[in-house]
């Protein structure tokens, strides 16, 4: 047999190093269930849909029926429960009529129970009550005389803000008196010598049912404190 040089043999093993790497890589497929340091886009009407392993709908962003006028497309998205009943969404069943998309969430027997306002600004739902007008004869609020301090309003409430609003409206005889506001008896804000008006944190837990009372004490046996509660709001911190 022939001698067969020696830098063939070596080419000829480098060759078969280089098969095999080919063949390993072509039975390796990379991850397909992580993105790193990149971005996925999706355009031209396209969407992604993520569903339960029964197939049940769970997230849907992109192109969403039914489309705009002249059949430009909607985007928007939905999200929904596993149980299939919609939670939130960005989305218009009416883009004639309502082309503005209201952000709405939904309880799990199909109602809207939060929505911004599609047409103009601010909430759509739910209702927010308006305190109810008070005398503007200020001789017709609630009133005393007496030194202690005495309830003249009571309310319950439940607590869903951090933060309390309050505006009372006083007027006073003789040489005066002042005012305060009680929370389960504890009280918030300043004593007023005049119209009571504040913003203060509430200092109970989300959810608690509580007691407003509205105090006043006159100054003297000679004064007169009357006074009219004109708002109670829960707010933001």
């Amino acid at each position: 047999m022939a001698a067969i040089p020696m830098d063939l043999l070596d080419r000829i093993r480098d060759l078969e190093r280089q098969v095999r790497a080919l063949m390993g890589s072509a039975n390796t497929r990379p991850k397909m269930d992580e993105i790193q340091g990149g971005r996925v886009v999706i355009g031209d009407g396209g969407s992604l849909t993520v569903r339960t392993p029964e197939g049940q709908e769970l997230a849907y962003f992109g192109r969403i029926l039914p489309d705009r006028p002249g059949g430009q497309f909607q985007q928007g998205f939905v999200v929904r429960r596993d149980d299939g009943s919609p939670a939130i969404s960005v989305w218009t069943g009416d883009p004639q009529g309502m082309p503005d998309q209201p952000v709405q969430i939904w309880d799990r027997k199909g109602n809207v129970i939060l929505a911004d306002d599609a047409k103009g600004h601010g909430l759509a739902k739910p209702y927010v009550p308006y305190p109810m007008p008070t005398p503007e004869n200020a001789t017709k609020w609630e009133s005393t005389s007496s030194t202690s301090w005495t309830t003249l309003y009571n309310g319950n409430a439940i607590v869903q803000h951090p933060k309390l609003y309050c505006l009372i409206a006083m007027a006073t005889a003789g040489n005066g008196g002042e005012l305060r506001l009680l929370v389960d008896d504890r009280q918030v804000g300043p004593t007023a010598k005049s119209t009571l008006l504040f913003t203060e944190p509430i200092g109970v837990d989300y959810g608690s049912h509580i007691t407003f009372k509205v105090q006043a004490r006159a100054a003297n046996g000679n004064s007169t404190v009357w006074c009219s509660p004109r708002a109670l709001y829960g707010v933001q911190s």
